[in-house]
């Protein structure tokens, strides 16, 4: 059976890189693994009952609220008001523009969710500045990619919600577990812009003088309303008052009803939304419909069992076995995106890492940490080629200056693998 396994993924893999999508390759690896281990009869039976209960999850309805949320907040324009608020209290500082991106980039995860959407619209709304500013567009390029990946991190994360419906960890405690290293992620960019500016001052020009304060006071009025919605949502989640399944079509209603009552939003705006959250909600239930498919064909080989077996008769350390599957999830990052990489690696390596010992909650923010780095990393870093085709910068130049962020990253992950209360902390004061 281990070998059926291995044959299989490597087939997988084979079909990936040729091009097929992800769900669909997924699908049919497993039910070519499904024929060689059990035969045919089980595998017509799998695909009658499998890929209808992977979908059919009172959790999973969480996902597309959530992006239907972002969407009605993105019609309504509020996006690239965070952006604006942001650029008008910080753009005077010598990289300004790059400090108010990581502050917009905090406030747009707070609504997105999604990495490449932040990434995408960041870079419509600050590029032109930067550009204008005299910013060198390495510079610029890279870190509206790296800021975009705040949304993978901080609540509400896809990645993470994702990963609960996988793992069928709480989405609540995996959401809260999220705040604290998206937080020191967002200062470890700042950190770094301010190292980045420090050392090559020409980098990021000042991008003038500072904005009147009654211009700073005037630029919250639309932002204040998405952030009391954020804050709302997140202490509804925590307080037992409404499930995280059920706050993500809150939001969505509260969303809508912000973009209409203040004119934000028509009706053109709205189809497009639910166009936009429709088309998106499919494509990553398709990929969790047919990646259940292959899920069984792991179980049925037995290969996750036996591997943690071999483990535990070798001795071999349980970090050093966390560390293997943190170079595999990275090695996979370079060519898929985050959503990929976690339907591929989790219905192996959860039950083996879970079985050593780990903690699933701080895996949860472990692997979505991990996942976070590829897409900024060369040479398919997802988030650097929306950020080339937003803004027309070759994508050679977005990954050339992307390297201190990637290495503020992995820092990063280095300090939640170090110190696991970064992201245990808050869920278990809760």
């Amino acid at each position: 059976m281990t070998g059926i396994a291995a044959g299989v993924t490597a087939f997988l893999f084979l079909l990936l890189f040729n091009g097929m999508p992800v769900a669909f390759a997924m699908l049919v690896a497993g039910i070519v693994g499904l024929y060689l281990a059990v035969g045919p009869f089980p595998v017509i039976g799998v695909i009658q009952s499998a890929p209808y209960e992977g979908v059919a999850s009172f959790t999973l309805s969480t996902l597309p609220m959530f992006i239907l949320m972002a969407e009605f907040l993105t019609a309504g324009r509020f996006t690239r008001d965070m952006f604006d608020a942001s650029y008008r209290w910080m753009g005077h500082l010598r990289g300004g523009i790059a400090y108010a991106a990581i502050a917009g980039g905090v406030m747009l995860s707070a609504i997105s969710g999604s990495s490449t959407a932040a990434a995408g619209t960041l870079s419509s709304a600050a590029f032109p500045e930067m550009d204008r500013y005299g910013y060198a567009r390495s510079f610029s390029t890279a870190t509206l990619a790296v800021v975009g990946t705040l949304a993978i991190m901080i609540p509400p994360s896809l990645g993470l919600i994702l990963y609960g419906v996988f793992t069928e960890t709480s989405v609540g405690a995996l959401l809260m577990a999220g705040i604290l290293p998206g937080a020191v992620t967002a200062l470890g960019y700042v950190l770094a812009i301010n190292l980045i500016v420090r050392r090559n001052p020409a980098a990021a020009p000042r991008a003038g003088t500072r904005a009147p304060l009654r211009a700073r006071i005037s630029s919250l009025k639309t932002v204040w309303p998405i952030l009391l919605l954020m804050a709302g949502m997140l202490t509804a989640i925590y307080s037992g008052m409404i499930t995280p399944s059920e706050v993500g079509a809150v939001g969505a209603l509260v969303a809508l009803v912000l973009a209409v009552v203040m004119g934000r939003m028509g009706w053109r705006g709205f189809v497009d939304a639910l166009y936009r959250a429709t088309r998106n909600s499919a494509m990553i239930l398709a990929i969790i419909f047919c990646a259940s498919v292959f899920g069984i064909f792991l179980t049925m080989t037995g290969v996750t069992q036996n591997l943690l077996r071999a483990i535990q008769m070798a001795d071999i350390h349980p970090y050093l076995v966390l560390a293997l599957v943190i170079l595999l999830l990275l090695i996979l990052g370079f060519f898929l995106d985050q959503l990929a990489v976690l339907v591929l690696t989790l219905p192996l390596t959860f039950p083996l890492l879970t079985g050593l010992g780990f903690d699933p909650v701080w895996l949860g923010v472990v692997f979505v940490k991990t996942s976070e780095i590829g897409l900024v990393s060369p040479p398919m870093g997802l988030n650097c080629f929306v950020v080339s085709s937003t803004t027309g910068v070759p994508v050679r130049t977005v990954f050339r200056g992307v390297w201190p962020f990637v290495l503020i990253d992995l820092l990063v992950l280095g300090l939640i693998i170090a110190i696991p209360a970064l992201a245990l902390w808050i869920p278990g004061r809760l």
